[in-house]
């Protein structure tokens, strides 16, 4: 029987476009908290000390001047096609990004309650090790890729490339506890990981 009195970790994540966040959004009055790890990525462009790390990697001291938003959109074009650009902009976020989550984890784990941790980079981090149940929402990587270049406003070859750099999802789905099939429409997306939701509160209450 699992500990009532302790908090409970899921993590919902896929590739790019795969409709992770959306699925967070349906269970998301029915839990105790939900956390985007894309806004833990851009709140850390947001504070000075990476900036200037990220400033002199690249650099760029212009950076120092500019907001999180706008060094984003200057790192979208810089990484792109330079797969050592991406290496370096990784080495100064992703292990803040995993220390954040080893930490989040230790403190909601003294918290009463069902905790979501959702974002497409979850098992390229290897944060899913710090989680009790793994949900991936998996959809075919054309699709993906269409929905997020209408959404982001970008092209159909900056959103492939975001697929090039994430684990192939066919792989993630081999490390869930449970999937969803997001290759109909959003109502049979809802139904699978509400169902899903269901049956971990369900245990958890036994």
């Amino acid at each position: 029987m699992t500990d009532r009195n302790i908090g409970f970790l899921i993590g919902i994540t896929g590739n790019s476009g795969c409709g992770q966040t959306t699925a967070a959004e349906y269970i998301s009055n029915d839990c105790s908290g939900i956390c985007s790890l894309d806004q833990v990525g851009h709140r850390l462009l947001d504070r000075q000390y990476v900036i200037s790390e990220l400033a002199d990697s690249f650099s760029r001291p212009d950076f120092n001047n500019m907001n999180g938003k706008s060094i984003r959109y200057e790192l979208r074009k810089i990484v792109l096609n330079d797969t050592k650009a991406y290496a370096n902009l990784n080495s100064v976020l992703h292990p803040r990004m995993i220390r954040w989550a080893v930490n989040s984890a230790r403190i909601l784990r003294k918290l009463k309650g069902i905790w979501i941790l959702e974002g497409a980079l979850i098992c390229e981090l290897g944060i899913h090790e710090y989680l009790d149940y793994l949900i991936v929402i998996q959809d075919s990587e054309s699709r993906c890729i269409s929905r997020v270049a209408a959404r982001d406003k970008i092209s159909l070859q900056e959103a492939a490339k975001r697929w090039e750099v994430q684990l192939p999802i066919d792989k993630k789905s081999t490390m869930a506890d449970g999937v969803v099939n997001n290759s109909e429409d959003l109502d049979n997306m809802k139904q699978q990981i509400l169902t899903i939701f269901h049956r971990i509160k369900k245990n958890l209450m036994n």
